[in-house]
């Protein structure tokens, strides 16, 4: 709030906690605002009249992508925008509203899908609406930072504004979400293109600390970044140095991104995996090792650049470790254990799930297949690409990488523990609660590798170094070879990307 007679909108108010605090802040500067408020939950906007009713404020009962189309057609302005908008995919959306929405955003020279979340289009259709000046300010998921539904987003808010600054928290702010999210902050929107947008970045330990002395303290002090197209803002959070070096050699025309060697596709959804991934006491007790297919599903039973025989032992005893595979399996064909168990299914009602009962028959399966190798999906301290040597399947807590390329499938798994694809996967992948990365089919393809099929990577040697858990170790010698030797780098530069891969990752892990 800033000055007298202000325009502001809360495009999903819920029960009024932003409108009351916004109240709040104009009455201790003493200005007056003109608020919109909009609503579509009626209960929750009772409660926000409820909190709020005695001030002057417009209120809006309706879905927003309806409101927004009324108030571009009267050529409504803003000069605030502020608030905390739904998080839900658009997936799950009602298929009207949806389909406003989308039109709306085509409208505005957007490329909508079904795979974005709703919260990125309360951001792009208000900025719409704001003035030249407006300023904006929500709560969102740290999303924004690297997924690619938001790439749109990302440069338009650079494209249309003077100055943007991105609040973090080191705490969760809604720890029973298990999201985290960031605070935008952008001003001076102009409705031309080619200013250049400024971005400084902020990190307090949770919403208590945010001030705005602070907030210009640490701003003053900072050396404002800029982006390009198609950046991650993850890497905003760097050292300027480490910033610059990671941007630098990410773009370098030597790298391969994995996607040109290999296609990653989720791991097999069995719809229940209590029922269809079997131990070794099930597995004999219905007679059932005929129709399974042997299957890993933790990844803490692959922690290497190779998963072998051996390994898959291990996991055996540690964990189930067969998939029921029914495949063009006719029933006249199943033995009497296995109806039991089909049987017992039923009777607990594992038919009833919703991927299972839309199969034509609930306990079969779909896209079972074997992989060339295997990839992290959801990541603690560092991601792996491991190479499927004992040929087994897996459920979908692991990816699943078939190559496209006659490539050695050991060499690239070895090729890709090296520090820039580390600190990459940091920058474009997810975090969420407990310090979780995850990395998504889609975004694990971008990932840059420096695979050079005439470097040979001693892989035994990697392999030791891995199960004596020295990653430290392993990064020093790929990265000599391919990033040092190879490519050119200097030891400094490999140093920066390294501290990359440290800072991106302890910042993730230590939220909690």
């Amino acid at each position: 709030m800033r000055n007298n007679n202000e325009r502001i909108i809360e495009p999903s108010c819920g029960d009024g906690n932003f409108i009351e605090s916004a109240l709040e802040v104009a009455d201790a500067k003493g200005l007056e605002i003109d608020l919109l408020a909009v609503e579509i939950d009626t209960e929750e906007y009772k409660k926000a009249q409820i909190r709020n009713g005695h001030r002057n404020i417009t209120w809006v009962n309706e879905d927003f992508f309806r409101a927004y189309g009324e108030l571009k057609s009267n050529d409504e302005k803003f000069d605030v925008v502020l608030g905390n908008p739904p998080f839900i995919r658009f997936q799950y959306f009602d298929d009207e509203s949806r389909d406003i929405a989308f039109g709306h955003l085509r409208d505005v020279g957007y490329k909508p899908t079904k795979l974005a979340n709703s919260w990125a289009a309360f951001v792009q259709l208000s900025i719409e609406l704001l003035n030249d000046g407006g300023r904006l300010g929500m709560v969102i998921p740290a999303e924004l930072l690297q997924v690619k539904y938001a790439t749109e987003l990302r440069e338009r808010i650079v494209k249309h504004f003077d100055h943007v600054i991105l609040v973090t928290f080191k705490k969760l702010v809604f720890p029973d979400i298990q999201q985290e999210v960031v605070l935008l902050l952008a001003e001076g929107k102009h409705s031309k293109e080619g200013n250049i947008c400024d971005v400084h970045t902020i990190e307090v330990h949770d919403e208590s600390d945010l001030d705005t002395e602070i907030l210009e303290k640490v701003i003053k002090h900072a050396e404002a970044k800029h982006t390009r197209a198609g950046m991650k803002w993850t890497s905003f959070f760097l050292p300027e140095k480490c910033f610059g070096v990671l941007d630098y050699w990410q773009k370098n025309s030597k790298l391969t991104s994995l996607g040109d060697l290999a296609s990653v596709d989720v791991g097999i959804v069995t719809g229940r995996n209590k029922f269809f991934v079997l131990d070794d006491e099930i597995l004999h007790k219905y007679n059932l090792k005929d129709y399974c297919t042997p299957m890993v599903g933790r990844t803490s039973a692959i922690n290497r650049s190779s998963f072998n025989n051996d390994l898959f032992k291990k996991a055996k005893e540690k964990y189930p470790s067969y998939l029921l595979d029914l495949k063009n399996i006719d029933e006249k064909d199943f033995s009497t254990g296995l109806k039991e168990y089909i049987s017992l299914g039923e009777q607990e009602g594992v038919n009833t799930g919703y991927k299972c009962r839309v199969r034509k028959r609930w306990y079969e399966v779909p896209s079972i297949y074997i992989s060339d190798g295997f990839l992290f999906r959801q990541i603690h301290k560092y991601p792996l690409l491991v190479s499927n040597d004992a040929k087994v399947a897996c459920t979908d807590t692991i990816h699943r990488v078939r190559l496209l390329k006659d490539v050695n499938m050991q060499q690239l798994c070895a090729a890709f523990i090296n520090s820039l694809t580390f600190a990459w996967s940091e920058v474009c992948g997810r975090s969420y609660g407990g310090g979780v990365l995850e990395l998504e089919t889609k975004e694990s393809e971008e990932l840059p590798i420096p695979f050079f099929e005439d470097v040979v990577l001693d892989v035994e040697k990697i392999e030791q170094l891995l199960s004596e858990n020295n990653i430290d170790a392993v990064l020093e010698y790929v990265d000599g070879k391919l990033l040092i030797e190879k490519m050119g780098m200097s030891k400094e530069d490999v140093q920066s990307l390294r501290e990359s891969w440290v800072i991106l990752r302890d910042r993730r892990i230590n939220r909690k």
